[in-house]
């Protein structure tokens, strides 16, 4: 804890919580209540809890900075981005949503000035690597696994205990500004692969402008004090 000294009076200011210390905090009493709104069917209250700790707790943290594992080779340190992140995390063996992929490298071509999109997923390098090719240039393709020893960290968090297929919006900074559990969209077999991929691109569209509206305006905000 540090202690501020302004005009005479003392404040105490508390150390800025971490993204792993807040998800340590709460996800034990959040398993139980969405654990139990599960089993009665409940997938709306479910949800609601997620959103409820997403929200109170785990926004504004600061995330790990992770060292991912790059498909193409070499590491990949979150804080040398210097943009804001959206961080994808999927498992080879989950069968992605129709449309998905596409709508991601369509919006990777789109903001590849403003921010970066980064793939990971909880695989083995040899598995990952079979789906690698489904993304274009501007999405960096990682990989973790719990057989790694580095990985541990990453995997405990991210992959176990909010689950395997997430997106993290993150700025500049690395602070959460939302995250979404689940695929985007439940878009059904027989959707036509143009309107699956409007779907999907729609709403991840909509999460990466809110993320880089923030952005901006915390950057405005800094510039004018």
């Amino acid at each position: 804890m540090t202690i501020i000294f302004i005009s005479g009076y003392a404040f105490a200011q508390e150390p800025e919580k971490t993204f792993t210390v807040a998800v340590k905090q709460n996800i034990k009493r959040y398993n139980a209540l969405s654990n139990r709104a599960y089993e009665k069917g409940d997938v709306e209250h479910g949800q609601f809890l997620f959103d409820t700790l997403v929200n109170n707790q785990l926004v504004g943290t600061k995330f790990e900075d992770y060292t991912l594992k790059k498909i193409s080779g070499g590491k990949l340190k979150l804080s040398t981005i210097k943009k804001p992140i959206l961080l994808q995390t999927y498992s080879s063996w989950c069968v992605l949503n129709k449309g998905e992929i596409p709508a991601l490298n369509k919006l990777a071509r789109k903001y590849y000035k403003d921010l970066k999109i980064v793939v990971v997923f909880w695989d083995r390098k040899q598995a990952a690597k079979s789906l690698a090719s489904q993304f274009n240039s501007n999405i960096e393709v990682c990989y973790a696994n719990e057989n790694y020893k580095k990985d541990e960290s990453v995997v405990a968090t991210l992959k176990y205990a909010i689950g395997f297929l997430t997106s993290y919006y993150l700025d500049e900074n690395l602070k959460v500004v939302s995250i979404k559990k689940g695929a985007p969209a439940q878009t059904p077999k027989k959707t036509p692969i143009k309107e699956a991929i409007k779907v999907n691109y729609d709403i991840y569209n909509e999460s990466l402008s809110d993320l880089l509206l923030k952005s901006d305006s915390r950057k405005e905000t800094l510039a004018t004090h």
